[in-house]
């Protein structure tokens, strides 16, 4: 079974507890009246975090965690070689607003967009709200981000790749 179809088939049993939480939205109202049926059960865990970290806060390299917070350091360098090496080859990346981009070359295309003549992008205040692993191999991020007066929310999937952790898929929106 390829690596792509296994995090494709985890999907499912990944991401649905961590869209069960309600009031995901950074900021917003983090009430979770399904907190219960929101408890991680099976071959994933929980990074331990008591409170939401901003990503500018050092964490050991070749972690999920650290994966994404390289991703926000680049994005905020504005460094499209540096955000194009945080992914998988096959990754697909799905901004708001934008088409679906997939595979590097689709990926570099979009990032150049998105950066030219962005200002507000160096100022923008990224959270990580959840961080799971799935397996070994495997790992779910939830993270919010405030660009101007903008929120948004991103979720990244991540697999290993070298020993390495990369995105291989990522997703954000705008949150109400």
């Amino acid at each position: 079974m390829s690596k792509v179809f296994q995090r494709r088939a985890l999907l499912p049993a990944a991401i649905v507890p961590v869209l069960l939480v309600a009031g995901c939205d950074v900021g917003g109202d983090r009430t979770q009246a399904m907190k219960a049926a929101v408890t991680p059960t099976g071959p994933y865990t929980r990074s331990p975090s008591p409170s939401p970290s901003p990503t500018a806060t050092a964490t050991a390299a070749g972690q999920p965690r650290g994966a994404v917070e390289s991703y926000f350091n680049a994005l905020k360098a504005g460094n499209v070689d540096q955000i194009v090496s945080l992914f998988t080859g096959n990754a697909v990346v799905e901004i708001d607003g934008e088409a679906t981009a997939e595979g590097t070359k689709a990926i570099r295309s979009l990032y150049q967009q998105q950066l030219q003549g962005a200002t507000d992008v160096v100022s923008a205040m990224h959270t990580i709200v959840d961080v799971r692993t799935v397996g070994a191999e495997n790992a779910v991020v939830r993270s919010g981000s405030k660009q101007g007066d903008a929120r948004f929310r991103e979720l990244f999937l991540l697999g290993k790749e070298g020993g390495k952790w990369k995105i291989s898929e990522f997703m954000n929106n705008q949150s109400s």
